[in-house]
């Protein structure tokens, strides 16, 4: 049985079983910040198992895709040196949402492995919690287990959480039991093996069956819950490498032809232990690295792209190690797909962007890894000569900044040449780098200003804005101030009211401005800040006297967002959404955002992708945005919208923003549906217009869109139509025929070059002849001085071209006055410079420092400039006599 067979097998078996085989969710979980990747079966039910959300059905099955390199789950070191640890693998696990429980799920697990998979019945064991007699009692009785070989394992009461899952510090958990293969005499690891006693390869842990049925409050008290569940997760690896009979995962078909394509690539045989240990690493870094990128993963400096970049160099440095040096792991990622595709369809969909992120990471990472490892022998050498066998924490974070060694990277290479690594002194120099940065960031804005004081009876020198938000639907509103405090600057300050049309500036759009205004006082609102409890409008006082107001928390206020700056935000704010929509429907669903800026100028969105786009690209989705424009399409504002119900909606969340219980959604219905606070048009039709005014690079990986809508696209349109126009009239032609008049412009242009060329050419060759006639002889080799009359500095290197051609074996030297300025130029044959070691930027140098210049080049041919064209004579009799100074011997 294949390892597709066997996942094919697992989902067949349990859908015959009245389950919904579910399709695996992505390794990137958009919607949970809480985790940097998927790394359970159970992420996409999470919802349901808390009660948050219904699905269609009560019974799952799914072969899910998962990575664990982070937090608790980090076997990134295990990786490749043992037989069962991955970055990367498939879990296959069966739900119950409140359906079957215990009999039917231990039942099943035994039937599936025993019967369907034929699994040797002697060798299955089972772990239960301690208390939990209901499963031993099934194990027992409905299986005919051994008592023998069933194991209780764990005690809440003595912190030992061994076969009792929780979901977190409190909520869902319960009981759970394993099922255990035991794998013979010959992996015993010692005289105390056994479950439980030790964690070595003998007793392989296959399937987990877990039972939700407590809720566990703050003090550890453990409550029955209503809706009893199941979850379960079985590793397709493990169970591939049984069934296949080989002692480690890395010997199931899902590796072997990874590794056999690297042993092929580097020569190395998989039989060399080292060799095998760094091939395994590869296999197993290259899938992590195809699914992750194909899921919308991308390696970075922090987060879930520091992982991938942690794990891409480590695979990078292993293929070093088999004498890899040019970029290999994105045909690695090829192997990948073709192994893996038939099931994940979306590595074939994705497969281009794949390879590009790969492959262009590598390629970067490869640019400073030579000069890094140079840069470690000198570290090693260093510690040495000190007496040491310690690389010091300082030089191991230059490695880290400087050429992007992460510092298990160098940690792996100093263990190879019997040194280690002071991470303790890492982690300071990487926090005292942090400081500073923080530091850097501060520099420049306004400092703190006096301490808060509150008007409506709240404590004193508490930072606690009450404030209510009235701006989605009004412009304006009455209010009071509840709090000010005076910034640095004078007649500037922070004041909290309590009700407030102005937005304060989040998810990339700018605070409102405008004004407060009320009886002798007005304030005109600079910028809106988010504070603990609500907006904080900064002011500038236009009016009155803040000071000698009696009771400022007492005065009937009028608080006025300028409605022409709001309304040119929402405008930008919602064609962000429209482009956001165009270019994962245009470029792939890896083009995600990655930042925005949205004020009433312009817009500015930042998404994943590698490559520039052509200008045909960027017209087609300025074309798709304005046409949902001119289909007028309602934009829906779907307020206090339970997270589980916008996930079940689709709406895209950025990862790392932080989603309460209830969230608010934007939809344009057909088109886009996101997670978004900001303050958005009520048709797109408002939007008037899109015109894409820029492209660039941010970061690798990283591109920018910057746009402008409504009347500065107005704006945009007719500044190209005058310049359309204005070309038209110079060129006395329609504006529909500029285009033909300027390529025929462009042709007679070249012709014209054409001509000039051939005409310097030949006055060029004019000039060598005259210049060979002038040659003296230094040795064997003709030597030319001479100052030339030529056009331009273009036409004094041709000529130098041509005099080097026909000197056959000689040196000459130039000089032109060009623009009230010398240039000199210096050329050498080719048998000079090998055979005599005469090189043209010695030369130059010699002969710019008489007429007080400077110069440099390549040892056949060199430039210089300097500013006295009466030196011009000296500086080329120097020149001759260094030339057979070097040549008279």
């Amino acid at each position: 049985m294949t390892s597709h067979e066997l996942r094919q097998a697992f989902l067949d078996f349990f859908a015959e079983r009245g389950h919904t085989v579910v399709p695996s969710s992505s390794l990137i979980p958009h919607d949970d910040p809480t985790l940097l990747f998927t790394n359970a079966g159970m992420n996409q039910f999470k919802a349901v198992l808390l009660g948050q959300e219904r699905r269609s059905y009560v019974r799952a099955a799914s072969a899910q895709k998962c990575m664990r390199v982070s937090g608790k789950h980090n076997d990134l070191e295990a990786v490749g040196r043992d037989g069962r640890h991955h970055t990367f693998f498939e879990m296959l696990g069966n739900w119950s949402f409140g359906d079957y429980y215990k009999r039917e799920a231990i039942g099943w697990a035994w039937e599936f492995l025993v019967d369907r998979l034929k699994l040797d019945a002697q060798r299955l064991w089972a772990t239960v919690y301690k208390d939990d007699d209901e499963s031993v009692g099934f194990w027992r009785e409905r299986i005919g287990l051994s008592p023998a070989r069933i194991v209780r394992l764990g005690d809440l009461s003595k912190g030992d959480e061994e076969n009792f899952w929780s979901m977190g510090e409190t909520g869902p958990c319960g009981p759970c039991t394993e099922i255990i293969y035991d794998q013979g005499e010959a992996r015993r690891c010692g005289p105390r093996c056994g479950i439980g006693l030790c964690d070595c390869d003998r007793y392989l842990e296959i399937w987990n069956l877990v039972f939700i049925q407590f809720d566990r409050d703050a003090a550890g008290s453990l409550s029955p819950l209503p809706l009893q569940s199941v979850d379960t997760g079985m590793g397709l690896e493990r169970v591939a490498a049984l069934k296949a009979g080989v002692a480690t995962n890395y010997g199931t078909d899902l590796f072997t032809p990874i590794i056999d394509w690297v042993a092929a690539q580097s020569g190395a045989s998989p039989a060399d232990p080292e060799s095998r240990v760094s091939m395994q690493v590869i296999a197993d870094h290259a899938r992590a690295l195809t699914f992750t990128v194909a899921d919308g993963g991308r390696p970075g400096n922090d987060g879930r792209g520091y992982v991938l970049r942690r794990i891409l160099r480590r695979a990078a440095r292993h293929g070093r190690r088999l004498g890899l040096r040019e970029p290999f792991l994105h045909a690695a990622a090829g192997r990948v797909i073709e192994l893996m595709g038939g099931h994940y369809h979306e590595l074939y969909q994705r497969r281009d962007h794949v390879l590009r992120v790969i492959q262009n990471e590598e390629v970067r990472f490869n640019e400073t890894l030579d000069r890094g490892l140079l840069r470690f022998d000198e570290i090693e050498q260093e510690a040495r000569r000190s007496g040491g066998r310690v690389i010091p924490g300082r030089d191991a974070f230059l490695l880290h900044d400087t050429f992007g060694f992460p510092l298990d990277l160098t940690q792996v290479m100093a263990q190879e040449r019997g040194l280690t690594v002071d991470a303790e002194g890492f982690q300071q120099a990487m926090a005292e780098q942090r400081e500073r940065a923080r530091a850097a960031s501060r520099f420049g804005t306004a400092g703190p200003g006096a301490p808060w004081r509150w008007l409506d009876g709240g404590e004193p020198g508490v930072d606690r804005p009450a404030s209510v938000f009235v701006g989605y639907h009004a412009l304006a509103t009455p209010c009071r101030i509840i709090g000010i405090r005076p910034l640095e600057e004078a007649g500037r300050y922070e004041v909290v009211l309590d009700r407030t049309p102005f937005y304060a500036e989040a998810g990339g759009q700018v605070g409102d401005q405008g004004t407060i205004e009320g009886e002798g006082l007005l304030l005109r609102v600079l910028d809106t800040v988010q504070g603990q409890g609500g907006p904080v409008a900064r002011v500038e006082l236009d009016d009155g006297d803040l000071e000698r107001v009696a009771d400022l928390g007492a005065l009937p206020l009028v608080a006025q967002v300028d409605p022409q700056l709001r309304r040119a935000t929402m405008r930008n704010h919602t064609a962000t959404h429209l482009l956001h929509a165009a270019l994962r429907r245009q470029l792939g669903e890896h083009a995600q955002q990655a930042g925005s800026l949205v004020n009433a100028e312009k817009l500015r969105f930042d998404f994943h992708h590698d490559g520039p786009l052509s200008r045909d690209r960027l017209d087609a989705l300025e074309e798709e945005v304005n046409v949902h424009i001119l289909e007028d399409r309602a934009v829906t504002k779907h307020i206090d919208v339970p997270l589980a119900q916008a996930r079940q909606m689709g709406a895209i969340a950025m990862f790392g923003e932080k989603y309460g219980d209830k969230v608010r959604v934007i939809e344009v219905p057909g088109v886009s549906v996101e997670f978004c606070g900001g303050t958005h048009c009520d048709h797109t039709g408002e939007i008037g217009l899109m015109r894409i005014t820029g492209e660039s690079s941010v970061a690798a990986g990283v591109r920018r869109i910057e746009a402008v809508t409504g009347e500065a696209a107005l704006r945009a349109a007719t500044r190209d139509r005058d310049l359309l126009r204005s070309l038209g009239d110079r060129l006395a032609a329609r504006p529909e025929e500029v285009e033909l008049r300027v390529a025929a412009l462009q042709a007679e242009l070249k012709t014209l070059q054409a001509e000039r060329l051939a005409t310097r050419r030949q006055q060029a060759s004019g000039l060598v002849d005259g210049l060979l006639a002038s040659a003296t002889l230094a040795g064997t080799a003709r030597v030319v001085a001479s100052q030339v009359q030529v056009a331009d500095r273009d036409s004094l290197l041709q000529l130098g071209d041509s005099l080097r051609e026909q000197l056959r074996s000689g040196v000459a030297v130039l000089a032109a006055e060009l623009d009230g300025k010398v240039s000199f130029l210096a050329v050498v044959t080719d048998d000079l410079v090998r055979d005599r070691g005469l090189k043209a930027g010695d030369l130059i140098k010699e002969v710019a420092a008489v007429a007080g210049g400077s110069g440099g080049g390549k040892p056949h041919m060199a430039q210089a400039g300097a500013k006295d064209p009466s030196r011009v004579g000296p500086a080329l009799e120097r020149g001759l006599e260094w030339v057979r100074a070097r040549l008279a011997g």
